[in-house]
């Protein structure tokens, strides 16, 4: 069963881990050809996209790709998400801009003169690309498409690795969110241009008061999860910007974040896996398999697989580091070995509680969470540490809540 699991995730696994690479790539020579606290920025910056990114991808993805995964799906309410995400990445595009254009007035980021037009611009572009690409790959992750996915993110590196190639010694934070646009721009138009030329028909004669109707369906559906992962997400940036602002807070985001995109690979790999899972629970709670089931299918593979990867970053976590040069020292494996087993942990119970559709619960996971981790990092000092502490106090008080919830549920009830 563990060896079908794998095979079916083998090329959505492989396309995601090209994905990386290319951010991995960018992380590394950035980190080589500038100073930490150039680094720093980056980080802060492209944290910034990851808060809406993570929001999205642990709130409403998951039901996306639930909803296109259904033997009996509705193409109405598969689009309703598009309209959904669409009509988000508007207005956080528009938000965002209205707040760095009056900032000069309200003074909120006055301590990061490095944010001109042309850098908020790219950041508000890359928000939008990212949300709509999220939701392509949740579609085609629940239709079992992983073909395109591959393709089209071979294509985009590709086409980016090019960019890239010619102009990589004198790389600045415009020129590696540049890079990420042309990636993120390309991968999308690749998926929208198959849809387009081999599924047409899912967008004839589609009613648009009914997709209208469901759209507002769809966010009173996801309105307590989308809440608890905004929460999420900034409590995320939240402790990143605690850290920026301290004593050399630049240096530490910059220590921290390459021992913490060890997580991140681990993070995405097991977030493939789970999409996988995803799949097989609807199925599973569709043919009136008990809580318990679930739950017990849901963390067997989670745990094996967060296992298999720790292995793995036990013994390549020294030679990760040193791709980033020699001046970076923190040793902060332990860390994040702990952030990665209750990560996997904390997600297997979230998909068993999405199949469920026990939403406003994942709301209080994410609420309480958000608090136990602000209280610790408002309590500490600011270091590469205590931000990697933080997120292991998070995702334990995850773990417990989640506990405490299906105590109250029963294991025998579904």
């Amino acid at each position: 069963m563990l060896k079908k699991l794998f095979s079916s995730a083998f090329l959505l696994m492989l396309s995601t881990l090209i994905a990386k690479g290319f951010i991995l790539i960018l992380n590394i020579l950035i980190a080589r050809y500038t100073s930490k606290d150039v680094y720093g920025t980056f980080v802060f910056l492209r944290s910034t996209i990851n808060l809406f990114e993570t929001t999205f991808s642990s709130a409403v993805n998951p039901f996306a790709v639930k909803e296109s995964s259904k033997e009996s799906f509705s193409r109405v309410s598969v689009l309703a998400y598009g309209v959904f995400y669409a009509f988000t990445a508007l207005i956080i595009s528009t938000l965002c801009l209205l707040l760095w254009s009056s900032s000069s007035f309200l003074g909120s980021l006055s301590s990061f003169d490095f944010l001109t037009l042309q850098i908020v611009l790219t950041v508000v572009i890359l928000i939008s690309l990212t949300l709509l690409n999220g939701y392509a790959t949740s579609v085609y992750i629940g239709k079992g498409i992983y073909k395109v996915i591959f393709f089209s993110t071979v294509i985009s590196i590709v086409l980016s690795a090019a960019f890239i190639f010619n102009t990589y010694e004198d790389i600045t934070v415009e020129i590696a969110l540049f890079y990420m646009l042309i990636y993120q721009l390309t991968d999308l138009a690749i998926k929208a241009c198959n849809v387009l030329i081999n599924h047409m028909h899912v967008l004839k004669n589609i009613k648009y008061d009914v997709l209208f109707q469901k759209t507002k369906g769809v966010f009173n559906t996801i309105k307590p999860v989308i809440l608890g992962s905004a929460i999420n997400a900034f409590i995320f940036w939240f402790v990143r910007y605690i850290t920026a602002n301290s004593e050399n807070g630049f240096v530490a985001l910059a220590e921290f974040d390459v021992s913490f995109q060890m997580f991140m690979i681990c993070s995405i790999l097991l977030n493939i896996i789970c999409n996988i899972v995803l799949r097989n629970l609807t199925k599973l709670h569709e043919s009136g398999s008990n809580v318990k089931q679930l739950l017990v299918y849901a963390l067997r593979y989670m745990f094996l697989s967060c296992l298999l990867f720790i292995a793995i970053g036990y013994f390549l976590y020294d030679y990760f580091l040193l791709l980033y040069g020699e001046q970076y020292t923190a040793n902060l494996f332990l860390e994040v070995t702990l952030i990665c087993l209750f990560y996997s942990i904390a997600l297997a119970f979230n998909r068993v509680m999405v199949v469920m559709n026990k939403t406003y619960q994942l709301f209080y996971v994410a609420l309480t969470s958000a608090v136990v981790m602000g209280i610790y990092i408002l309590a500490v000092t600011a270091s590469a540490e205590s931000l990697a502490i933080s997120f292991s106090v998070y995702y334990l008080t995850s773990c417990v809540v989640y506990l405490y919830i299906f105590s109250q549920i029963g294991l025998s009830n579904d």
